[in-house]
């Protein structure tokens, strides 16, 4: 099982349409820094909030990822929301992973901090930060600090208890009395968009080196994301 082995396991959710470089560097960074045994990307099958997206389906995004994590030992991907009823909602995700990890497994649910900002305004909110660790990583064109992750909490959770900024300078972890250990990773700043990407192949301009080969070509075989 995809989701059974793994001590520490990270769950990296989004649209990933398409996926690209930046998406894979993040986790490669996060996993390093959090010392994860695996990490499962998990594409969003109803996503609830991006209406009127020029969605590829479900099928081709999970393809892609696929494709983007041949031969990388620790990464996988997962197509558990397609088997959830309803939106694709972080919670009920969350949920169904705890479900299926081993007993005593810790899971770290990896976002951008762009993401991350309106936390406090998901579906689920009072548990979700009790179903993972949530690993916030910093987005390029965010000036955002150990101590922004803090501000985005405090409104619903209070002052954190504890605040252990890393030695290193790249993060640290924010502890709250009804919350998993909240981590923030400030290096991941390979700046790439899949809203530029799209944007590019609508243009008909190249996305080389922006994404991996393999999913470049499937995208240009299959004509996506051409209006």
């Amino acid at each position: 099982m995809i989701f059974s082995g793994a001590r520490r396991l990270g769950l990296m959710g989004g649209t990933f349409n398409p996926v690209h470089l930046g998406h894979l560097r993040a986790a490669e960074e996060l996993s390093e820094y959090l010392a994860l045994d695996r990490v499962v990307f998990m594409p969003a099958y109803r996503p609830p909030h991006k209406p009127g997206l020029n969605l590829a389906s479900f099928g081709r995004r999970l393809t892609m990822l696929n494709l983007a994590v041949e031969g990388q030992p620790i990464f996988a991907v997962s197509d558990l929301e397609r088997d959830l009823p309803g939106p694709s909602y972080t919670a009920n995700t969350l949920k169904a992973v705890n479900e299926r990890l081993d007993p005593g497994a810790e899971l770290f649910f990896m976002v951008g901090f762009d993401s991350f900002r309106t936390v406090g305004h998901w579906h689920g909110r009072d548990q979700l930060l009790r179903l993972a660790s949530f690993s916030v990583f910093r987005r390029p064109g965010l000036g955002s600090e150990l101590s922004s992750v803090g501000e985005v909490l405090r409104a619903f959770l209070g002052p954190p208890t504890e605040i252990r900024p890393d030695p290193s300078g790249r993060g640290g972890t924010l502890i709250f009395p009804n919350a998993k250990p909240i981590h923030y990773f400030a290096d991941c700043l390979l700046e790439i968009s899949s809203t530029d990407l799209r944007n590019r192949l609508d243009q008909g301009t190249s996305v080389r080196y922006l994404v991996p080969e393999k999913v470049r070509l499937y995208i240009a075989e299959n004509a996506l994301y051409h209006r």
